[in-house]
């Protein structure tokens, strides 16, 4: 038996990562451009008149289910595992392939609808579901992958969800809106399918004995979600304006066209940095791999605040992107570590994964007002970066104030 175990991780080890994270590159194949880009679109063709109005009360309508639903979702997850009874539903596999079918559905609901409440009820439908999938489908990593590739996993997390979110964004920009949403109905679907190549997870999952606060109490978790928030907050507020810093300050022409083009910048540094960093994560303390991941993200920031000089952008956004790929990586790994206990990891991570981003329904507002207090525009906007810079390195210090992984509080 003892042999078996070994072999089954070495396999793991050298493929098993693909297999588990491959789902991510069609899930944010989805949510890169659904909300930014093709909804807009959309609503733009179903009423003309009060486009704005529309895409506000939408998206704040989504904002709200996505916060509330998923936590949900995870502790239904949970408590179907505990079960531990051969019924297929108790499988989170499963599980994620039912959400996923309800998520396609709705996509191909919005691509035929002509009214604004229908198109909105699928709207609100196929993002719920998709971040659901998502809370339900994220826990086969702490139940199949062997707790010292937990970072390695999360490398591979990484660089497949800013895969998906470049292809998703190339696809929503280019195609006709209601094309790009039959297109992320297709992406779903070959998603749902990859899910036959996943492991199911060990029998020992559903018959482990819950210790909860007896193996460590949630102070870590708390710990990581602050600092994930941080993070966020200073992300919202670099991605709400620096379109209008284009515009604005450096006086573009095509904004928009800029603003994509410093995006993929960051992005393909950070799925260079993602995977490698991940692997490093397992062999050092992971606490220290996310504060040095930060500082890269924070010293761009500044960069942007300081000298915002369009020569020196792109080195920027570089830079950017190789420690947004330690940090939204092997941070979801050091929160995998501050799980107290394994049967509602589901609802724990659902629960964190909502909390720590709420700063994006309070940064754009508070950097609207950091931009409109600037003696000049250009003033507004060097303080607003410097802002976001402050937030990575208050996001990166508050890492370090959780306990090493697998320590036991006295």
């Amino acid at each position: 038996m003892k042999v078996a175990a070994m072999a089954d991780t070495e396999q793991f080890a050298r493929g098993g990562h693909v297999a588990i994270n491959a789902l991510w590159v069609g899930v944010h194949f989805q949510d890169a451009a659904l909300m930014s880009i093709i909804v807009p679109a959309v609503l733009l063709q179903l009423t003309p008149a009060d486009h704005t109005y529309a895409l506000a009360l939408l998206s704040t309508l989504v904002a709200i289910a996505t916060a509330i639903v998923p936590p949900f979702a995870g502790a239904l997850s949970d408590r179907l595992r505990r079960r531990g009874s051969d019924r297929p539903i108790d499988d989170r596999r499963v599980q994620t392939a039912i959400v996923l079918a309800i998520d396609a559905l709705a996509l191909l609901v919005m691509a035929y609808v002509s009214t604004v409440f229908a198109f909105g009820t699928a709207t609100i439908v196929a993002t719920v579901a998709l971040m659901s999938g998502s809370v339900v489908y994220q826990v086969l990593v702490p139940e199949i992958v062997p707790r010292r590739f937990w970072g390695t996993a999360a490398g591979y997390r990484g660089a497949m969800t800013l895969i998906g979110t470049i292809i998703g964004l190339l696809l929503g920009a280019l195609l006709p809106a209601r094309e790009a949403l039959l297109a992320s109905a297709g992406g779903v679907v070959v998603s749902a399918l990859l899910l036959l190549f996943v492991p199911a997870s060990p029998p020992f999952v559903t018959t482990a004995r819950r210790e909860g606060a007896h193996i460590r109490d949630r102070r870590d978790l708390v710990v990581t979600l602050i600092a994930r928030a941080w993070i966020v907050m200073g992300m919202t507020l670099l991605n709400t304006y620096v379109l209008y810093f284009f515009h604005d300050v450096l006086g573009v022409r095509n904004a928009s066209l800029n603003t994509g083009l410093v995006a993929g910048a960051a992005m393909f540094g950070a799925v260079a940095s993602s995977v490698a960093v991940g692997i490093i994560s397992d062999k050092i303390d992971r606490r220290l791999v996310v504060f040095l991941s930060g500082l890269p993200m924070t010293v761009a920031a500044l960069g942007f605040a300081l000298a915002p000089d369009l020569r020196v952008i792109f080195v920027y956004a570089a830079l950017f992107g190789l420690g947004y790929g330690g940090v939204f990586s092997v941070g979801w790994a050091l929160a995998l570590d501050s799980i107290p206990e394994l049967g509602d990891v589901a609802r724990d991570l659902g629960i964190w994964g909502t909390l720590s981003n709420l700063p994006m329904l309070i940064a754009p507002g508070i950097g609207a007002a950091i931009i409109a207090a600037g003696a000049t525009v250009s003033d507004g906007y060097r303080w607003l970066f410097a802002c976001a810079g402050a937030c990575f390195l208050l996001g990166s210090l508050t890492v370090l104030a959780a306990r090493k992984p697998n320590a036991v509080p006295e």
